[in-house]
């Protein structure tokens, strides 16, 4: 254990923490900070040479640990966002690992500084569904104003059929068909304006690249901390819409759970590039599966057996120009969805499996 001095970090607010070398050559803590031991409600003795995994409980545990294996093994400063469960709830902490090296080069411990993102998140994928809506309200809009060009433009068509052969008596009805007309006009340009500030390009959403295998695994701590169920995903780097992602994999993977909530699933998550500009999640699962008519009907049609989970992320892919659909799956048996995105697969190596 390192007998470097770690007290002058209790001054500090923030939760702190210190990695240093196992027995085993892992990292355990060796220290924590009086703002991290507060939260989690332990002693500086409760602990110091504990490894994460033994410190935290469920699947959230055993993700810190990874997360700090690999930052340890490569030695270089890295930043992860993870769902913890601390007292009764799942609070989602971003943190950030620092190596500390000495007069030779070695690194001789890591300090960790975490924050509190739960509120962060949780406006996050609100502003993510509200931009959802505001799109499926626009392209309402956009149908409606294309519905009306139509028959106003058959008015206009309709003002000049009357003016053929027409005998002006000075009565003024050439004046009412010239209104007509310039009504029409008016009407379609207002229409015009309408579609086009609808369709206007506007912020879809924020792209990012981010670990496929990453997000899963947060799915999976806050979804099924108990490591009851199991999963298996590329482990793959992929440049797309983070937040849609998560949003959808989140309800497809809670769908597969809550479908069997005591009989342990399997569920496989694939992506593949469908052309140099777009990408295709894959989703599937050992559950009951949709039935023939529900796969028939689509996600969109907000039927009672594919749920309101279904319909609403299907409106959050188009909004973020992408499509969802149910499809028969390959194995024979089971549900198996597919989401499409703006994106491409950015690095790609063998595929892993995160069981239970």
């Amino acid at each position: 254990m390192s007998s470097i001095d770690f007290s002058p970090y209790d001054f500090v607010d923030q939760p702190v923490f210190v990695l240093v070398a196992g027995e085993n050559g892992f990292p355990v803590y060796g220290f924590a900070n009086q703002a991290v031991r507060d939260r989690l409600g332990l002693t500086l003795d409760q602990i110091v040479g504990r490894p994460a995994y033994d410190l935290f409980t469920g699947r959230a545990a055993y993700s810190v640990f990874r997360r700090q294996c690999k930052a340890w093994e490569g030695g270089e400063a890295v930043e992860y966002e993870i769902a913890l469960p601390i007292g009764t709830q799942q609070t989602w902490v971003h943190t950030q690992l620092h190596p500390v090296h000495d007069a030779e080069g070695q690194m001789t411990h890591m300090v960790g500084l975490s924050r509190d993102i739960t509120r962060e998140r949780a406006r996050l994928t609100e502003q993510t569904m509200t931009l959802a809506a505001a799109h499926e309200m626009q392209d309402l809009i956009c149908m409606a104003a294309h519905d009306l060009r139509s028959p106003v433009g058959n008015l206009k068509s309709l003002a000049d059929v009357m003016r053929i052969d027409f005998v002006d008596h000075g009565d003024g009805k050439i004046q009412l068909i010239d209104m007509i007309d310039a009504l029409a006009d008016q009407a379609l340009e207002v229409i015009s304006d309408i579609m086009q500030r609808a369709m206007a390009p506007d912020a879809q959403g924020h792209n990012r690249v981010f670990d496929l295998g990453a997000l899963c695994d947060d799915v999976l701590v806050l979804l099924d901390p108990q490591r009851m169920h199991s999963i298996s995903y590329d482990r793959l780097f992929v440049d797309t819409d983070y937040a849609a992602v998560q949003i959808v994999l989140r309800n497809l993977i809670d769908n597969a759970f809550k479908h069997g909530p005591n009989t342990p699933r399997r569920v496989s998550v694939q992506v593949e590039e469908m052309n140099a500009q777009r990408l295709r999640f894959s989703v599937c699962d050992d559950g009951p599966g949709f039935s023939a008519a529900a796969i028939a009907a689509g996600p969109g049609r907000g039927s009672d057996e594919s749920g309101f989970g279904l319909v609403g992320i299907s409106k959050l892919a188009r909004s973020h120009g992408g499509a969802v659909s149910i499809v028969p799956p390959h194995s024979g048996h089971g549900a198996e969805v597919h989401l499409e995105l703006p994106g491409q697969i950015v690095w790609q190596s063998a595929s892993i499996h995160a069981f239970g």
